[in-house]
């Protein structure tokens, strides 16, 4: 039986009350203000419209599926307060039950298997720059601590006999105030009176990852990416992980290989390694299934070699096979019953998702037409292979827990999200525009996509109206590139803009991006960095082709990579860009443009610890601030990176809505 551990992030929102900022003047003379945990300087002056039309967008909630418990019921997290807590959901639509009461919240958790009466969770400590594990009981005792919170614990995987877990950590490196992203997998015992700690893998160098358990317990199967000083630079991304099977017995690591036919004439080729993003055991407890593409998991040229699919692999053997259907879309998320009757696995269709069930008992595909449009972020059968969870959003409704029936294809909703006060004829759907580059293929343009959220879209047969509307200001969104993409999940922020100050929100998936082919992501590696910022220029062009939106009046957002994306933007755009919002930078450090930009910016960051990003923003502000351009600043003490506490998360987006309000005017 397979208990697998679901993680999420949580996003509250709320409003900043201008009464909590206390402005004074610092030495270069720019108004500060600090409040608790935040600082901030020179922000815009509260607008009224934003103070009295923002609050009602920000009150919504929402829920994510963790884990199956043995009697059937589940563990969700959803927010209590400021943070992410774990509750208990019995029944479809039943009273969620709160069962941890963590101040710094929860960021992970995973039911003990078997009987089910605890779980493990993952809690934050030192504003974010470490976490600690805790043991659950469902009792109601207090929680356990099983790591001290000094390192930065990750998630913990529990083996089969509901005793061990397994889990990373960054201890190895000896220092918890470390920045870097290496990573080494400890073994627990949780029922020892003082848990010791077991090293299984490690390695200067090198991030390890947790895959799964063998049935027996026996194995345990990694992931190992390999670190560069390209890879810390660019936030943390790396290399995708080879695998590894671990003996718990005695640590050994045996990597698992691709064999190479031999040639007619010369030696075999060396075998290579096996690359996966994801991958488990099969519930034969010999085979693994896989996330690979073609080229990693059959060697180059084969079938499907730009896109993730879902594959068998008898490691012993060599052979494999391919389980999705489509060779031209990404496979996102798999799992598969117990018994192994039923397969289940989403499709990444241009950033929304499609779910797929197989009965490999009948090798037939269900159809399962029932299923609301939306993205999925979770996807795990129960203990019985009887009932599939999956979390679910949409641009219109927040994430919510849903049971699939495979046997009669019946969906049921289990949790019920509240949007607050906001009419949800209101939310907006976006629609996909595609728009041409500045390069070509094989003589073409190359097009790529962009969500856009407009509000008063006139529907099939609407009559035209006697005026044309007045052009409309735009935000570009960036939260793709570096490895990410653009998914239109519940944005309460954008549907305030669009709905309330007038925007219409743009939010491309420039080159770099995931989900549209491995190629694709590799054209913004490297040296070829910059290429996408010129894809937001040729989106520029395209902006100023549209007759209903108002070329004068264009601003920028980034978050996390996106928010380095948007630097290089202001720098190379300013005179097309009235300000920009820089939020969460990963690394600032690689720019060398940053002298060019003269347009107003908002700088959003956590900055619990004097090595962390957020105080190279801080030194950030102060560079763009020399150079002339006027800088509104925004931190949380409390926050390692992103804001998740509620409260913070209120103020960014206040800050955020008078920003764009002070440059609509």
């Amino acid at each position: 039986m397979q208990f697998k551990l679901a993680t999420w992030i949580p996003f509250s929102f709320g409003l900043l009350s201008a009464a909590m900022l206390l402005p004074w003047p610092d030495a270069a003379g720019a108004q500060q203000a600090a409040s608790g945990n935040l600082s901030a300087s020179d922000l815009a002056s509260p607008d009224a419209g934003v103070e009295l039309t923002l609050p009602r967008y920000l009150q919504s909630r929402s829920a994510r599926f963790i884990d199956w418990l043995a009697d059937g019921s589940m563990l969700v997290a959803t927010r209590f307060g400021e943070t992410e807590q774990v509750h208990r959901v019995r029944s479809p639509l039943s009273m969620r039950e709160q069962l941890s009461f963590e101040p710094a919240g929860v960021m992970a958790a995973a039911a003990e298997p078997e009987h089910s009466d605890a779980f493990v969770f993952l809690s934050p400590r030192a504003g974010g720059q470490s976490a600690a594990l805790l043991l659950q009981r469902l009792g109601g005792q207090a929680a356990v601590p099983l790591t001290d919170g000094t390192f930065r614990d990750g998630s913990a995987l529990w083996a089969h006999d509901g005793k061990r877990i397994a889990f990373s950590s960054n201890r190895g490196a000896g220092s918890a105030e470390r920045t870097g992203h290496e990573r080494e997998i400890e073994l627990l015992d949780t029922t020892a009176a003082a848990p010791a700690l077991r090293l299984m893998a490690g390695g200067a160098g090198y991030r390890w990852r947790i895959f799964d358990w063998s049935l027996d317990d026996q194995r345990l199967l990694l992931g190992r990416e390999s670190l560069s000083a390209e890879t810390e630079a660019n936030g943390g991304v790396a290399a995708d992980p080879e695998l590894f099977v671990a003996d718990v017995g005695n640590t050994e690591l045996t990597p698992l290989v691709l064999p190479r036919k031999a040639a007619s004439k010369g030696p075999a080729p060396a075998p290579t390694a096996l690359r996966s993003r994801a991958a488990r055991f099969a519930p034969d407890g010999r085979s693994i299934l896989l996330l690979a593409t073609g080229e990693s998991a059959a060697g180059a040229g084969a079938a499907g070699a730009d896109f993730w699919q879902l594959r068998y692999l008898d490691p012993v053997g060599g052979d494999t096979r391919v389980l999705s259907s489509e060779s031209e879309r990404d496979v996102d998320l798999f799992d598969e019953s117990p018994d192994g009757h039923y397969l289940a696995y989403t499709i990444n269709d241009g950033g929304t998702s499609r779910l797929a069930l197989v009965d490999q008992q009948r090798k037939l595909d269900l159809n399962l037409g029932a299923l609301p449009p939306g993205v999925i972020s979770t996807l795990q059968f129960d203990p019985t292979g009887k009932r599939l969870a999956l979390t679910l959003e949409s641009a219109r409704s927040p994430r919510d827990v849903y049971v699939l029936e495979p046997e009669t294809q019946t969906l049921t909703r289990w949790t019920q999200s509240e949007l607050g006060p906001i009419d949800p004829a209101s939310l907006v759907t976006p629609v996909v525009v595609r728009f041409p580059t500045w390069d070509r293929i094989d003589g073409q343009a190359r097009m790529l996509s962009a969500f856009v959220y407009r509000s008063g879209a006139a529907g099939p047969g609407t009559p035209p109206a006697p005026t044309p509307p007045a052009p409309r200001p735009v935000l570009i969104l960036l939260r793709s590139g570096g490895g990410s993409q653009f998914r239109p999940g519940f944005e309460p922020l954008v549907q305030y803009l669009v709905n309330e100050l007038g925007f219409v929100v743009l939010a491309p998936n420039v080159r770099g991006s995931a989900g549209y082919g491995r190629s694709f992501g590799d054209l913004a590696q490297g040296a070829l960095r910059d290429d996408a910022a010129r894809d937001v220029g040729s989106l520029l062009v395209w902006i100023g082709l549209q007759h209903e939106l108002d070329y004068n009046r264009i601003m920028v957002m980034g978050e996390g990579y996106g928010s380095t994306l948007a630097l290089s933007c202001l720098a190379q755009y300013g005179d097309r860009l009235r300000g920009g919002i820089v939020a969460f930078p990963p690394h600032t450090g690689a720019l060398s443009n940053l002298a060019s930009i003269r347009r107003p910016v908002l700088l959003v960051h956590g900055r619990s610890n004097p090595d962390a990003p957020g105080y190279e923003s801080e030194q950030l502000a102060a560079r763009l601030r020399a150079n002339g351009a006027p800088v509104q600043y925004l931190g949380a003490a409390d926050e390692a990176g992103e804001f998740l506490r509620k409260s913070n998360r209120d103020a960014y987006y206040a800050a955020a809505a008078n920003f764009l309000a002070q440059l609509l005017r």
